[in-house]
């Protein structure tokens, strides 16, 4: 086996066949590929094959696999210490890109780089300088138009990577620029290959991606309880409306104490957690997935999240 630190990290990677295919065919460099855009469900591993990606087109030494893992930029990449690599991520309430991130004519001094002063210079320490822009599908209109220029006159050091969750959110001008690799999910024989100890409500759960299910694990008994309420829902009445949203706000708590992640995010994240449990529940009525995805809506519109509940759980149940 290669002793390349690209090669035998994309061999430890569950599935994602024709992706690492395609990036063996990128990563050296010379190809003349200079965006990608990685787009697949949340835990496919994009963002590991981004981050993989990213260290070999700056390695210094790379062989013919990728990264050698042993040279100043990668050394310096894998502390999280490469001046050459830009990180570019969706921020604030609204979790957007804005266009400060990509060009900022009068930047703040507690603003960040932008893409375009940032591929100006030239590398210091690596081969290639590459911005990471994850989550594109998060830019707003300003910044996916001030993108365009550097996709469209790219400096010959500059590489740029997008991921996405929604490939559909991705402009055509962007996605028409960029290489797209599809990071598709593993089978479910080599998700129970590799989670032996996964039970086959975690799986589903995680939507068959081996990150999330891998999450999921880690957090098992904060996650179960989602598990458990789901089922409860499925056996409630509808004068019980009140006492499923206010089970519904205490696993939602429990969540936020095991993930520290903020009430907010803790409610979002059991919300889509039960849509995905009831989208393939085939004793759940249809319209539920629906109520679930419009209440998870609300929530990250910062609605108040104990009426939201109270009317997702009436509503639900006034279905029965």
């Amino acid at each position: 086996m290669s002793t390349s630190s690209t090669a035998s990290r994309l061999d430890e990677l569950i599935g994602l066949g024709s992706a690492k295919r395609v990036l063996r065919e990128i990563i050296p460099g010379n190809s003349g590929v200079h965006a990608v855009l990685l787009y697949g469900s949340a835990g496919s591993g994009k963002n590991v094959l981004a981050s993989l990606l990213a260290q070999a087109w700056m390695c210094q030494s790379p062989t013919p696999d990728g990264a050698d893992g042993t040279c100043r930029a990668c050394g310096a990449f894998e502390r999280d210490k490469n001046v050459d690599f830009l990180h570019i991520t969706p921020q604030g309430p609204s979790q957007i890109i804005a266009v400060k991130a990509i060009t900022n004519d009068s930047p703040k001094d507690d603003d960040p780089v932008p893409v375009l002063s940032f591929f100006r210079t030239m590398p210091l320490m690596s081969r290639h300088k590459v911005a990471l822009i994850e989550a594109a599908d998060a830019m707003n209109v300003s910044a996916n138009n001030a993108l365009l220029k550097t996709l469209e006159e790219p400096y010959p050091h500059a590489k740029l990577i997008l991921t996405t969750d929604s490939i559909g959110k991705i402009l055509p001008t962007i996605l028409s620029r960029c290489v797209a690799v599809a990071c598709e999910a593993p089978s479910l024989l080599e998700l129970r290959d590799a989670f032996p100890e996964a039970t086959a409500d975690e799986i589903r759960m995680a939507d068959g991606t081996p990150g999330r299910l891998r999450h999921l694990l880690t957090h098992r008994a904060a996650y179960e309880g989602i598990t458990r309420l789901a089922r409860t829902m499925l056996r409630r009445r509808r004068g019980e409306a009140l006492v499923a949203a206010e089970d519904l706000r205490q696993v939602a708590e429990g969540l936020e104490a095991a993930l520290k992640c903020g009430m907010r995010a803790a409610n979002a994240e059991t919300l889509e957690m039960l849509a995905l449990f009831f989208s393939r529940e085939p004793g759940a009525p249809p319209e539920w997935t629906h109520d679930i995805a419009e209440a998870h809506r609300r929530v990250m519109r910062n609605g108040q999240a104990s009426l939201i509940f109270d009317a997702l759980a009436t509503k639900m149940l006034g279905q029965r």
